[in-house]
């Protein structure tokens, strides 16, 4: 293998160059993110000293944390344990896959599993990290994002966003055209994306000679979203101002000036642009008022986050040397010799496009526990139809697949171990020779009190010599559903239904298709009096009544948002519950529209700890007032 080498001071360049164009590029957008109109925007909208907090960077000081913490070999395991660990925001994406997290889904069913926001940018804005500590190695910088962004985007656009930009963004310590950059992002994401779709029409666009605003008016016709933080136009928004930029300003200012996830658009154009012309080409106006400092959000906190920009570049190149040695990319960086990089093809490999198709609603595990390659027993979940998911009283078949990557036949016992009072399957015999994959069906019964979530253990139990040698035991959880009785329209009979999720599906037998009056009826259970936000999420108009008095009422119908944090204000009450059983009746009326109705049970805004609006896992919505008890 040939040594391709990156002369540090160039590194080190490269990547200052990165986070400054980053800090500048969230400072101007932050101020007027969700703004959807037409902006108008010329230099900062607030005048800093120092940048402005973003998450676009506070996520990638925890991911360099990651990187240090568990070396150069990190899974979306480990990233997943720094988000229940470090990150308390409740923004979207965000909060629903931290609740999945603290429930002990991982990822990528935890980023895939009841989660209405895997389209949107809390992935794509956190690509730098990857892409810094894999210069020239883009199709290692996207599969780190990809095991990034499947925490909390599985299955969804913005798992394509942080590919397409980390790929672009590693590239560049080797190509410096920004055609033939944007080209090598695009062979990382399928083409039959919504991202790709996108900017495959913005670059014929630019091509046919459109202006910018044309071209922002026709993204947002063919791609456009009502929900601001979409990632496809959010992209295309980005790239458009790469495209007609005539420099750094200009570009940065038309990106943030087509609105909509503006600290998003311009934090990432601003660190593309600075990572391909170094500090000393970002203009001095646009760097004096953020200077050389890191601001750090108070949701993320419990780690050593860097002071400054200089230890957060220098920490990101130790990192980066010890990823190109982990992954034999044949690169050395070098304190003297000038940079020579001999790569021929910055395209994607069959490995990269494999990671589009994996199945989002299975997980996969290597065992022993902490293993980081696959050369040992590697155990499959496939949760079912219904997902990671048990109804109280309901039963449920599960499958483990287990495939035998070592180089010896296995013979043992798989037996799934499930909480008090629950009745299952017994153990199963296995012999598995070498590469050899066994499948069995785990069928089980939730019955016994009510948990955030039942924790089984798979026990992979090994013989020698007909007695036993060794149990590997790997935890294994499932999620409560939420139950209602439901009356639809023109019936006189209530249906029991379970929602795998905090949608409440109305079920096949309601009539779900027809227009009119839907009522939903259950008990939420608190177990402590508390200060909570319920939120009730509809795309029509709805309301909600607690204890037989009307806490919601939303009669017109209002924007659909269903979020922790940003539920439209008519459409959540906050309150203080007590302790106990509490009647519950939703209201929905449907017109001519999908029933989407949403219950979010959150924390207010003002907690002692650890964040805002964070989900509270110990409530539970049953049909039965007695459940679990």
């Amino acid at each position: 293998m040939s040594i391709n080498v990156i002369n540090e001071r160039e590194y080190y360049r490269t990547i200052y160059g990165g986070w400054l164009g980053k800090n500048i590029g969230g400072t101007l957008g932050a101020p007027v993110e969700g703004k959807k109109e037409l902006l108008n925007l010329d230099f900062y909208p607030l005048l800093p000293d120092g940048p402005l907090e973003n998450d676009d960077l506070d996520l990638q000081l925890v991911w360099l944390h990651a990187l240090e913490q568990y070396g150069p070999k990190l899974t979306s395991r480990e990233l997943g344990q720094e988000w229940v660990e470090h990150i308390f925001f409740p923004f979207d994406e965000y909060g629903y896959a931290v609740t999945n997290l603290r429930r002990g889904l991982i990822a990528p069913v935890a980023g895939s599993y009841n989660n209405p926001f895997v389209d949107c940018m809390g992935a794509p804005i956190r690509s730098e990290i990857w892409a810094m500590v894999a210069p020239g190695a883009p199709h290692i910088a996207a599969r780190y994002a990809y095991e990034d962004a499947i925490v909390d985007h599985a299955g969804g656009e913005g798992v394509y966003g942080e590919m397409f930009f980390a790929a672009i963004q590693s590239a560049i310590f080797v190509e410096k055209d920004r055609d033939e950059l944007i080209r090598i992002g695009l062979t990382y994401i399928p083409e039959t994306s919504r991202t790709a779709k996108a900017l495959k029409d913005l670059l014929a666009w630019h091509a046919e000679g459109k202006d910018w605003l044309e071209a922002r008016r026709l993204i947002l016709r063919d791609h456009g979203s009502e929900n601001f933080t979409d990632a496809p136009q959010n992209i295309a928004f980005t790239i458009l101002g790469w495209l007609y930029g005539a420099d750094f300003e200009d570009a940065v200012l038309k990106a943030v000036n087509c609105g909509y996830d503006t600290d998003c658009t311009a934090a990432t154009l601003g660190a593309i642009l600075g990572m391909i012309g170094g500090p000393e080409g970002l203009p001095d106006k646009w760097v004096r008022p953020v200077g050389d400092s890191v601001v750090v959000s108070p949701p993320i906190k419990g780690f050593p986050a860097p002071r400054n920009l200089e230890e957060l570049t220098s920490r990101t190149i130790r990192m980066g040397k010890q990823v190109l040695a982990a992954w034999e990319t044949g690169m050395i960086v070098h304190p003297d010799l000038e940079t020579r990089i001999d790569v021929r093809n910055l395209e994607s490999d069959e490995a990269v496009r494999e990671l589009w198709d994996r199945d989002v609603t299975s997980d996969s595990r290597f065992l022993p526990r902490h293993s980081l390659e696959d050369q040992g027993i590697e155990l499959r979940i496939q949760y079912g139809e219904q997902g990671p998911a048990i109804g109280h009283g309901q039963s449920k078949t599960i499958e483990l697949t287990l495939h035998n990557h070592t180089q010896e036949q296995w013979e043992g016992i798989l037996s799934l171990q499930l909480p008090a009072e629950w009745q299952g399957t017994p153990g199963q015999a296995f012999k598995l020779a070498p590469s050899q994959t066994g499948k069995f069906a785990f069928t089980m019964r939730a019955t016994g009190k009510l948990e955030a979530s039942h924790e089984l253990i798979a026990i992979i139990e090994r013989l020698h010599d007909n007695a036993t040698w060794t149990k590997l035991k790997e935890p294994i959880y499932l999620v409560p559903m939420m139950e209602w009785s439901v009356l639809a329209p023109g019936s006189q009979v209530e249906n029991v239904v379970y929602a795998s999720g905090n949608l409440i599906e109305w079920g096949a037998g309601t009539g779900e298709e027809r227009e009119g009056r839907y009522r939903a009826r259950a008990w939420l259970i608190n177990p402590t009096e508390r200060n909570m936000r319920f939120n009730v999420a509809s795309n029509v108009p709805i309301q909600a009544v607690l204890n037989r008095e009307a806490i919601i009422e939303s009669v017109e119908g209002d924007d659909f948002m269903p979020a922790y944090h940003r539920t439209h204000e008519r459409q959540f009450a906050e309150l203080t519950l007590p302790a106990g059983r509490h009647e519950l009746e939703i209201t929905a009326f449907k017109t001519n529209d999908r029933l989407q109705v949403y219950v979010l049970p959150v924390a207010t805004n003002v907690t002692t700890d650890p964040g805002p609006h964070y989900y509270y896992t110990d409530m539970f919505i049953v049909k039965n007032p007695e459940a679990g008890s």
